[in-house]
């Protein structure tokens, strides 16, 4: 049995066991009364430039680095995070550094150990000597005598602990100990939400390739069936919007497959930021006479950017999410402006100028954000697809809205293509009519169905004044909703 395990059975066992009252074994008041070891600015910003490294370049590892830097600025004898598991009824030692490393996977109980403490109190604590209100872990060796913990919430929802331990006697933690786990705690909310992103990300992007290779492997057969049951779900309608709404999710996660590069981008971008910044913090503060203004706003700028980063993650994640569709009152400007953002690297990789021709003060439509999201981008990727065959100078793409009527919000996406045979208007928004080779003739069939479910209507014409095919629709103000 490893000592984890066996650490788990112990804590099991003695959980219910009567044991000495919280008082006793908390010391957090001699923080203060304790002489305070001077802060070593350059050690400190040193490692956090050193975790910002790691978390750009491997991020999968941060914990561990985390608990590594923590364990070597605090001069601490073990130091690790504990997390909360998903059903909230444990912590587990997700990363350990030092003396306690061989109880990695260890844990203790939600409502009987020190880090539900913490928690519970939503402050730092200190403990002495702790196993004697917590018999289990007396098993874990060597004893502690002093240990310092301080609580991290990702998004207001506390997710662990972060702590220290010394085993020898001599090593008592101080005010300067608590100021800087308090600030790598601040760095583990961070660093762990960026982790959380990051992996759903890519697992979303692991789907999609696993979607795209079946959906490919099913269309003639799906083809066949479609036109065969078209006019009986016709007469379908709680169906016909299943049907409808499976299909707008597959055509959301095949369009990653030409996002992909978009993607990397944009979130490389703050990661990049993020490295850069904490660099020059640690320069600033390498000089002669320290600029401590300098590294205070680049250090904001870094807790900016992870946040940029994970709420880019967040729209992409939106993207690939099969939920039921929800509402809101919405800019259509702002909802343009966000779509052309996931397509900025493809844009910009096709040397396509992008033109905004945006009515000001609009007024709001009702509807759902990544649905219209996803009309927009599907029309852009035609407009784009249909350019391939010109030169680079000759490829624009002009985006408008307008105010078509009182009550109505009209949008209109126009490229210098060749435009559209006329002899193929008539069926490009049925399902499955394509006239690319490698198409699938979803994407249209889609943009039409999303915009009708919002009550409104999506034509094509070859009337553009770039010469190549406009597609527009239009959508109800919340003035008639």
């Amino acid at each position: 049995m490893t000592e984890s395990a066996h650490l788990q059975n112990i804590a099991s066992m003695e959980a219910a066991i009567p044991a000495a009252p919280l008082e006793s074994i908390i010391c957090t008041d001699e923080l203060l009364k304790r002489p305070r070891r001077p802060p070593d600015h350059e050690r400190e910003n040193s490692a956090l430039a050193g975790l910002v490294s790691a978390l750009a370049d491997s991020p999968r590892t941060i914990l561990q680095t985390l608990a590594d830097k923590v364990l070597e600025i605090l001069d601490a004898d073990s130091a690790g995070l504990s997390l909360l598991t998903k059903d909230e009824n444990r912590f587990y030692w997700a990363a350990i550094a030092g003396a306690w490393r061989p109880h990695l996977g260890g844990g203790t109980p939600r409502d009987f150990g020190p880090c539900g403490d913490v928690l519970d109190c939503n402050t730092t604590m200190l403990f002495t000597h702790w196993e004697r209100r917590y018999p289990y872990l007396s098993a874990a060796m060597p004893l502690a005598e002093e240990g310092l913990l301080v609580p991290f919430f990702v998004s207001g929802k506390a997710v662990g602990t972060i702590w220290v331990i010394a085993h020898r006697n001599h090593r008592k933690f101080d005010a300067e100990d608590q100021r800087l786990l308090e600030s790598m705690g601040r760095f583990a909310s961070a660093a762990y939400q960026t982790v959380e992103s990051i992996e759903e990300l890519k697992s979303e992007v692991a789907a999609r390739e696993k979607a795209e290779t079946e959906l490919r492997e099913l269309t003639d057969s799906l083809e066949r069936q479609v036109r065969v049951r078209t006019n009986e779900l016709e007469h379908r309608n709680e169906a016909l919007a299943k049907a409808r709404s499976e299909l707008a999710h597959v055509a959301r996660v095949t369009s990653l497959g030409v996002l992909t590069a978009s993607i990397a981008h944009e979130v490389n971008q703050p990661l990049t930021a993020i490295a850069a910044n904490g660099e020059s913090s640690l320069h600033w503060l390498t000089r002669d006479k320290p600029d401590i203004e300098k590294v205070q706003l680049l250090t904001k700028r870094v807790v900016a950017d992870a946040r940029r980063a994970s709420e880019i993650i967040g729209r992409i994640r939106d993207m690939t999410s099969q939920r039921a569709p929800e509402q809101k009152f919405l800019s259509i400007d702002d909802v343009i402006n966000e779509s052309l953002s996931f397509l900025h690297h493809e844009l910009q990789e096709k040397g396509i100028v992008v033109s905004l021709d945006l009515t000001r003060e609009l007024p709001e439509i009702i509807g759902n954000r990544t649905q219209l999201q996803q009309v927009i981008v599907n029309l852009t990727i035609n407009a784009i697809q249909a350019m391939t065959q010109l030169a680079p100078a000759d490829r624009r793409i002009s985006v408008r809205t307008m105010l078509s009527d009182p009550e109505t919000v009209r949008c209109s996406i126009e490229d210098s293509g060749p435009g559209i045979d006329p002899e193929h208007l008539p069926r490009l928004f049925d399902s499955f009519f394509t006239t690319k080779d490698s198409g699938m003739g979803i994407g249209l069939a889609v943009c039409q169905s999303i915009v009708e479910a919002h009550s409104g209507r999506i034509r094509a014409s070859n009337n553009s004044a770039l010469g190549g095919a406009r597609f527009s629709f239009d959508l109800l103000t919340r003035r008639v909703q």
